[in-house]
């Protein structure tokens, strides 16, 4: 793997192809001009090329390093504008963040988030909108959110930048004495006629679900709105229904087999979860970080 190239040997590489002289570098950095060729050295075998041609009076820059010296440049001055952003954000005070995500999502994963990002940013306040897709990204089309992390919708959605995060499966839930947990395979008249416990009728989760049934020609008439998880869980359990939920919800009692998942379609159930913002709106720097956080995170514990 490939690590990112060290900062200050950029900077020492800008600065001595500017001054076309190991020496004249040395003084400007008040450094030694032997160290200025150990890092000029490394940076090269690192990059595995030659970046300055050393055979005249001055080193001169090959084609390669020019074309590399327009790149360190550019990442310098990224790097540049990110300290000064810090900067000014430590001198303006507290800020806010105001999205719109499910309960769910408040209860699983955003307190990891909220806790790596105030290592960041302490002063920073979370304001959270609780929503499910797709009144969140309605939310933010009016603008009453900065962002939402929501559920991607299976229709497509103007004016929205939405950022893909994680996939996550819907499962079939019954308890471990279910009599289908005995059978090879379940008839379809059975799924069809059986309750479904779930969330809502109103939200992307249920569209998500109505489609992949009917793409397995399964038509069910009965599904029951229960608001909390934990109902949903406990109806299941007591083998009054087939819950539906996100797999990620259920790891612990499918581990103690207090649920059993089963496929009742041919494919699995897939939703894309995102971060979504309108289009046209520049994200801070709060925002940023609180996005790639989101990246790098999520994939990981809700994988």
């Amino acid at each position: 793997m490939a690590y990112p190239l060290d900062s200050r040997a950029l900077y020492i590489f800008v600065t001595a192809a500017q001054s076309e002289s190991f020496s004249k570098a040395a003084k400007s950095l008040h450094m030694s001009q032997p160290a200025i060729s150990r890092t000029i050295q490394s940076l090269e075998e690192e990059l595995g090329c030659r970046l300055f041609d050393r055979e005249g009076k001055n080193p001169l820059l090959t084609p390669i390093g020019r074309e590399f010296l327009a790149n360190a440049k550019e990442i310098l001055a990224g790097m540049e504008k990110a300290r000064i952003d810090i900067e000014n954000l430590k001198r303006e005070g507290p800020k806010k963040i105001v999205f719109a995500t499910s309960s769910l999502s408040c209860q699983y994963f955003i307190p990891q988030l909220y806790r790596e990002f105030q290592e960041s940013f302490p002063d920073c306040l979370f304001a959270i909108e609780p929503a499910d897709s797709p009144l969140a990204l309605e939310l933010v089309e009016e603008k009453k959110v900065d962002f939402a992390i929501t559920l991607k919708p299976l229709s497509y959605k103007e004016g929205l930048v939405m950022v893909e995060l994680f996939q996550d499966d819907l499962l079939f839930l019954v308890s471990s004495l279910h009599p289908w947990t005995r059978k090879k395979e379940i008839p379809k008249k059975e799924i069809e006629q059986a309750h479904y416990f779930i969330k809502s009728r109103n939200n992307t989760t249920f569209h998500i679900l109505q489609k992949s049934l009917a793409q397995a020609s399964l038509y069910p008439k009965s599904f029951i709105e229960l608001a909390e998880t934990a109902a949903i869980k406990e109806m299941s359990k007591m083998g009054l229904g087939i819950g539906v939920l996100p797999s990620w919800v259920v790891k612990d009692e499918l581990k103690k087999g207090k649920l059993v998942s089963l496929p009742l379609v041919p494919e699995p159930i897939t939703r894309k979860w995102v971060f979504a913002y309108k289009i046209g709106r520049k994200l801070s720097l709060l925002e940023n970080t609180f996005l790639e956080l989101c990246k790098t995170i999520l994939p990981k514990k809700m994988g």
